[in-house]
């Protein structure tokens, strides 16, 4: 087993902004979290925090954004920054976490410079409706085969303490492996 250690440095470029109800969010605007709530970043700093992350060691950078999932004006926004980005740091593993998405929506952002694709599980196809109503788990399910029918790298996980079981622990790893 490798004992390396990846460092990669996370970037929200639109924060806050969600209409979902996952219940362990503070990006949803129902919970009225604490946090900064912006629209879009200027892609200028975002490629100037690129190159900050990478000066600081990081080898990968992830591009997150608030919401559901991708749409048309989302898609595009991601895929500016990450194209502005390549061209100047083009040593980073360019990493998108932008929720659900599609076929063609990863295969445009691997087009423009994405490496990897971030989507969580959060928790157990049979817990899912207990932390959130308002996007079924198969859904999220479904990108994650999406990201690795298109052939971008996976990073995939969840979180543990909302209330599962070890049941729906296992069974959230055996969907990860799956």
């Amino acid at each position: 087993m490798s004992k390396e250690i990846f460092l990669c440095a996370i970037n929200n470029i639109l924060s806050g902004t969600c209409k979902e109800d996952c219940q362990f969010c503070t990006q949803s605007v129902r919970y009225h979290a604490d946090i900064e709530r912006y629209s879009y970043k200027a892609i200028e700093r975002i490629v100037e925090e690129a190159k900050q992350a990478k000066a600081y060691g990081a080898l990968g950078y992830c591009l997150v954004t608030a919401g559901k999932g991708l749409d048309d004006k989302k898609v595009d926004f991601v895929a500016r920054a990450a194209h502005a980005v390549k061209a100047e740091v083009n040593d980073l593993n360019l990493i998108a976490c932008n929720g659900t998405a599609n076929i063609e929506q990863l295969r445009f952002l691997k087009e423009h410079g994405i490496d990897s694709y971030n989507h969580n599980l959060e928790t157990s196809q049979a817990y899912y409706a207990t932390i959130c109503t308002t996007h079924p788990w198969e859904e999220r399910y479904q990108t994650c085969l999406n990201v690795k029918e298109v052939g971008l790298q996976l990073c995939s996980g969840g979180i543990w303490g909302m209330g599962e079981s070890l049941d729906d622990r296992q069974s959230l790893l055996d969907s990860i492996v799956s």
